[in-house]
């Protein structure tokens, strides 16, 4: 009987304890509490897993063949962002950057839309990235892009950087250079060859 007073009493004195450590002040909350606001820059990274692809390629006269592969290629690229806070949750903005795949240099350009849930600095959000993607070798062409994930925004409550980490899905569409080698009685620029790409990836992006 005295083990189990003696339990009880030590519960009792911990529910007082939790809820003192739980509640904030006012003073915290509003510390803690997101007020975005105007333009955000920022800088961002991104770890890619290519899991699909699919090759289209069409001579001028002739019926167009298209190829399927499943792989398990990896890659990245580096991107460079602006955005402007519509209110508290909406922000609309660009990002450009740059990856290298199939031995060109990729740049990509897109319009992004980010929601952040809550009102704290520490929220959930989601993205949509929508936008193009130019190759510069033998001229410039362009493609089409489109991304969307979640993702996680962690700030201090005195820090004025805040730090994304985000996990989505990825497709491009790439207008690419036919890979052609030897003597044909067509030229390339009769050749349209289309390459369609599906990959995952993890992002760490830094505001400024």
């Amino acid at each position: 009987m005295k083990r189990f007073t003696i339990f009880v009493l030590l519960v009792l004195m911990t529910i007082p304890m939790a809820e003192a450590k739980r509640r904030e002040t006012e003073e915290e909350i509003l510390r803690k509490t997101r007020h975005y606001e105007g333009w955000e820059f920022g800088a961002a990274a991104r770890f890619d897993l290519l899991f699909y692809e699919m090759d289209y390629m069409r001579i001028r006269g002739q019926k167009g063949v298209t190829s399927y592969q499943t792989q398990a290629k990896v890659g990245g690229n580096a991107m460079v962002n602006a955005g402007y806070f519509l209110n508290n949750h909406w922000k609309i903005g660009a990002e450009l950057g740059a990856q290298i795949q199939y031995n060109d240099i990729i740049v990509p350009v897109y319009l992004t839309a980010h929601y952040y849930y809550g009102k704290r600095k520490n929220c959930l959000f989601n993205f949509v990235n929508l936008g193009t993607n130019v190759i510069f070798s033998h001229g410039p062409r362009f493609g089409a892009t489109g991304a969307a994930g979640v993702g996680v925004r962690l700030q201090k409550p005195e820090g004025k950087h805040a730090f994304d980490i985000k996990l989505g899905y990825q497709a491009i569409m790439l207008n690419a250079r036919p890979a052609l080698k030897g003597s044909f009685s067509f030229e390339p620029r009769d050749v349209n060859r289309k390459i369609l790409n599906q990959g995952v990836f993890v992002g760490v992006g830094m505001t400024f």
